[in-house]
C-alpha cells in the first residue's frame, strides 16, 4: 500500500477520483476498525468502491476470491486492468457459503456500507499462518511485486473510470468469472451462464434420448444396464467417501491430524489413492460378476453416458440454485460431449459444429482468513484500499 501510495503521489498522471488508504486494526476482535470507519467516519459516504488486501499465506498468487454485491462493472475492471489475473467465482461461493469459519473486512464494507469491492488474498504456505514461523523473512518478495502490479493497475483504472462516480447504477446481477492459466480472465453475466448451462443440459438430453430410443439397439437391455451402471457409480462414490473418512479418523486417532498440511501432495496420495482404488475395485467387481458378457467398447460407451447423466444432473441442480460455479459442471459435460460428437462417424457425415469452451480446473485452497491489523492511516479520497498486516 505504501508503494502504491508513493507511485500515485509522484505520478504526473491525474486521477479523476480520489483514493483513501485505510490501514485497519482490531480485525481479530470482531472487525472493529472497518466497522468503525464505514459506520462513523465522515468520509464513509464518499466511498464508491474498495479493494481489500488479505493474506492467509505468505506467497503465491493473490486470488480474487470475493466480489460484490452485484458488481459486473467491478469484475470487468479487474479483467481489463490486472496484469497477472488470478480469480475464481468458485472461491467466492465457497467462502460466502460459511463452510470456511473465517471472515474479512470485505463483509463489513459490503453489508454495512453496501459498497462494491474486490477481496484478494495470498493463500500459499498457509500452514505457518498464526504460528511461531509466521515471520517477515518468509514473505516472498516476488508475490508482493506481482500483487503490487495488479493492485496499482486496477486502482489506476478505477480512479479514471466513468462508472465509479455512479457505481450504484451498475449493480445488477452477479458475474461468472475464472482465469485461464493466469493469462486472462473469462467473465460473463450469471444470466448468460444460466442460458449456456441449460443449453448444455438440453444437448445431453437429446444425446441420451437418441440412445434410449434408437431402434438399432436393444433399448430394454441398454436401459437396464444403464440404471445398474448408475447404481454402481453412486455406490463406488459412496464407498470411496467412507474409505477416505476411515483413513482420516485413523490418522486422527494416532495423533497425526493435519500432518500432511505443509505438503499438500501428500494428502493427494493419501486420500486420492484410496478413493481411486475403491472406485476401481467396485467397477472391477461389477465387470466380473454382472457385465460378464459385455464388451469393453459397450461398457466404455455406457459409463460415458452415465457420467454425462450424473454431471448433467449436478449442472441443472447448481444452475437452478443460482450458483455461478455451475460453469464447472457445464465444462465437465460440454467437453466430453463435444469430443464425442467430433469423433463420431455420423457426425462427420452430416456436418461440423465449431464451439470452444475454455476452462482449467483448479484445486482451491482457502485457509482461515482472519487477520491482525495495525493503526489507522487515512487520506481523504473516495476509493478505499485497505490491507491486513501482521
Amino acid at each position: 500500500m505504501l508503494e502504491v501510495l508513493r507511485v500515485l503521489s509522484t505520478s504526473s498522471e491525474s486521477l479523476r477520483h480520489a483514493v483513501v488508504f485505510l490501514f485497519n486494526g482490531a480485525e481479530e476482535n470482531v472487525l472493529q476498525a472497518s466497522h468503525g470507519f464505514i459506520t462513523q467516519h465522515p468520509w464513509a459516504s464518499l466511498i464508491r468502491a474498495f479493494i481489500n488486501l488479505e493474506a492467509a499465506g505468505v506467497g503465491g498468487k493473490e486470488l480474487v476470491f470475493q466480489t460484490g454485491p452485484e458488481n459486473p462493472w467491478l469484475v470487468q475492471a479487474y479483467v481489463t486492468a490486472a496484469k497477472h489475473p488470478f480469480a475464481s467465482v468458485v472461491g467466492q461461493e465457497v467462502f460466502q457459503s460459511g463452510i470456511i469459519p473465517s471472515d474479512t473486512d470485505f463483509r463489513i464494507f459490503r453489508d454495512f456500507g453496501n459498497i462494491p469491492g474486490i477481496d484478494l488474498a495470498f493463500i500459499e504456505n498457509g500452514y505457518i499462518y498464526h504460528t511461531k514461523y509466521d515471520t517477515a523473512d518468509r514473505i516472498l518478495t516476488d508475490s508482493i511485486q506481482r500483487a503490487g502490479d495488479n493492485i496499482l493497475a486496477v486502482l489506476k483504472y478505477l480512479a479514471t473510470s466513468d462508472m465509479l462516480a455512479t457505481s450504484s447504477e451498475y449493480q445488477h446481477g452477479n458475474m461468472v468469472f475464472f482465469d485461464v492459466l493466469g493469462l486472462f480472465v473469462i467473465a460473463y453475466p450469471s444470466r448468460v451462464g444460466s442460458i449456456i448451462n441449460y443449453m448444455v443440459a438440453m444437448a445431453v438430453v437429446l444425446y441420451l434420448g437418441k440412445k434410449f430410443w434408437q431402434p438399432k439397439h436393444n433399448t430394454v437391455n441398454y436401459t437396464k444396464d444403464f440404471l445398474c451402471g448408475l447404481g454402481i457409480t453412486l455406490i463406488s462414490w459412496f464407498t470411496s467417501l467412507v474409505m477416505v473418512l476411515i483413513i482420516a479418523v485413523f490418522i486422527s486417532l494416532i495423533g497425526q491430524s493435519l500432518s500432511w498440511y505443509n505438503h499438500f501432495y501428500v494428502s493427494v496420495y493419501l486420500y486420492g489413492t484410496a478413493a481411486v482404488a475403491k472406485i476401481i475395485f467396485i467397477h472391477t467387481l461389477a465387470k466380473r460378476f454382472y457385465y460378464v458378457n459385455a464388451s469393453d467398447q459397450y461398457l466404455g460407451e455406457m459409463f460415458f453416458d452415465i457420467s454425462l447423466f450424473v454431471h448433467c444432473g449436478f449442472l441443472v441442480m447448481l444452475t437452478y440454485q443460482g450458483l455461478c460455479s455451475a460453469f464447472i459442471s457445464a465444462v465437465w459435460v460440454a467437453f466430453p460431449l463435444l469430443t464425442k460428437f467430433f469423433v463420431h462417424k455420423d457426425f462427420q457425415q452430416h456436418g461440423r459444429v465449431f464451439l470452444v469452451l475454455i476452462q482449467v480446473g483448479k484445486y482451491l485452497k482457502i485457509y482461515k482468513a482472519s487477520r491482525d491489523y495495525f493503526s489507522l492511516f487515512l487520506i481523504p479520497k473516495p476509493i478505499l484500499v485497505f490491507v491486513n498486516t501482521y
